[in-house]
């Protein structure tokens, strides 16, 4: 009755009641046939988000242990909180079914194991096969391990090479035990993506499959829901954010590169005007970058003084010694959906200014505008200034902005959506400042971002091509629109005609 259905599948289906999609059956079934004849295979394996990875590995661990008289299988992740912990849960979820229930025992808080019969004295002794989870990140130590059944290493596109190569994959050695490694696309150094290379040059002389990948494609085939979400997704934030490029369409970004497209200069393209004064009952915001403070020498000060007025030459200018300071000043608007949108409608740029020029100018700027949510740099040099602006300001409208590998990567993100989505416009070049219109959309267009460690996006304008300013405040800006959403007492999702209603200033 049940003939066209594999050993594995049948099992997912009647015993865990857990059934398998097409494409996992054809995975799992390639990982049973290596383990039967010993072959030890090293599987790819690419899923986009959600196509159920997590399931098949834990299907695949349930099977060995339900099948197998002995043997042990070594299953690690980047990290054990919280994906082994959530790894471990899956499987004994699994197990707990009518016929593998009281078989299952546990030890060492990272073992799970299934006796080959329900038998108190064979629990005890904790007989049968086995799983053994681990910790893939770089200070684990987990030497000493053995991998007889399988080798699994999930999300292996964060796990460092060096990581596998010394401490996981010599545990496969002594039965020559099949590896497999899950993940997405991220960049092509990445141990997934090194070892997805090498299996696709093998299979043209082997003729036998040793990558699979299935994008969200697959499953939106056969999931309506799945696809009605992905769809969300890519129109929310734009088939070239890094996320859809990664997760969902498996596309591996390069390793250094531009980081915005002629279709995301052409998404910040406004139709707006520049502004020197706010408009009434408009809601703005702004992010600010931070620049030191330079004290001229006597014989340069007269040239200080003509940049200070905007005379002095673009080149130099731009790749002078000298970082400059930019506030960016949007206003937020609402689209057809009610979602908030910026428009950039202003810019300061000050080079050289002492830090007591630059709180008084901020403040100025700040009361002038009515900014309700102001982002400022906040690291090393910027601190000082962040600090006296929130104590003149207060904290629901000044909001100092660490820089770290993490916090910069989230801005990335942040301002890749907001462009992609059509939510982020700079003003048109009439009535703007020449300099200023052109050094900010000279940095956009220089704008680089690279990858400094998985999942994490890096985004600047090299050294040789002159500074990041307007470019950092413009992410800053976008964070500003994101904390003026989170915060209850003057929170910018409310329009702009009714929060301000009765306002003395409007």
């Amino acid at each position: 009755m049940h003939d066209h259905l594999s050993p594995i599948a049948r099992f997912a289906r009647y015993v865990l009641g857990c059934p398998l999609y097409p494409y996992q059956c054809e995975i799992a079934e390639a990982i049973l046939r290596s383990i039967r004849g010993g072959d030890g295979r090293i599987f790819t394996v690419m899923m986009a988000r959600q196509s159920g990875k997590n399931q098949l590995s834990a299907v695949l661990e349930a099977y060995l242990l339900a099948t197998k008289q002995q043997g042990t299988i070594v299953k690690a992740a980047p990290t054990f909180s919280p994906q082994i912990t959530n790894s471990r849960l899956r499987l004994l979820s699994l197990l707990d079914n009518a016929t593998t229930r009281a078989r299952v025992w546990q030890s060492q808080g990272h073992i799970i194991g299934l006796a080959p019969q329900a038998d108190p004295l064979l629990l005890h002794a904790h007989a049968g096969p086995r799983v053994m989870f681990f910790s893939a990140g770089n200070e684990s130590n987990v030497v000493g391990a053995t991998a007889d059944l399988l080798l699994e290493i999930d999300e292996a596109q964060d796990v460092a090479r060096e990581k596998f190569d010394r401490d996981f994959r010599p545990m496969a050695a002594v039965s020559n035990a099949t590896t497999v490694l899950y993940g997405t696309a991220w960049s092509d150094t990445t141990l997934l993506a090194q070892q997805r290379a090498a299996n696709l040059e093998q299979e043209q002389h082997m003729g036998e499959k040793l990558h699979f990948e299935y994008d969200w494609r697959t499953l939106a085939a056969i999931n309506p829901a799945y696809r009605t979400f992905v769809e969300q997704e890519i129109a929310r934030l734009g088939e070239q954010h890094p996320a859809i490029q990664t997760q969902y369409l498996l596309r591996p970004l390069s390793g250094a590169g531009y980081l915005f497209n002629e279709l995301q200069h052409a998404l910040l393209r406004g139709e707006h005007a520049w502004e020197n004064e706010a408009r009434a009952e408009a809601c703005y915001i702004a992010g600010m970058d931070v620049a030191g403070e330079e004290r001229p020498a006597p014989d340069t000060s007269i040239a200080l003084a003509l940049e200070r007025q905007g005379s002095v030459d673009g080149e130099q200018q731009r790749h002078g010694r000298r970082d400059s300071t930019v506030i960016t000043i949007g206003r937020v608007r609402y689209n057809e959906l009610n979602l908030p949108c910026i428009e950039v409608v202003h810019q300061e740029w000050w080079t050289g200014r002492s830090y007591l020029d630059q709180y008084a100018a901020t403040v100025a700027l700040v009361e002038h505008w009515g900014i309700r949510s102001l982002v400022v740099d906040a690291t090393g040099i910027g601190a000082g200034l962040a600090s006296l602006l929130t104590t003149r300001l207060g904290e629901q409208r000044i909001t100092p902005f660490l820089f770290s590998r993490p916090t910069k990567s989230h801005l990335a993100y942040q301002l890749i959506t907001y462009i992609n989505s059509g939510r982020f416009k700079l003003y048109r070049h009439e009535n703007a400042p020449v300099m200023v219109y052109e050094e900010c959309w000279r940095q956009l267009k220089c704008a680089r971002y690279r990858l400094p460690a998985p999942d994490t996006l890096d985004f600047y304008v090299d050294a040789s091509e002159g500074h990041d300013d307007f470019l950092m405040s413009l992410a800053l800006l976008a964070e500003s629109l994101q904390n003026g959403m989170m915060r209850t007492a003057v929170s910018i999702l409310v329009r702009p005609a009714r929060l301000y209603i009765g306002e003395g200033r409007y």
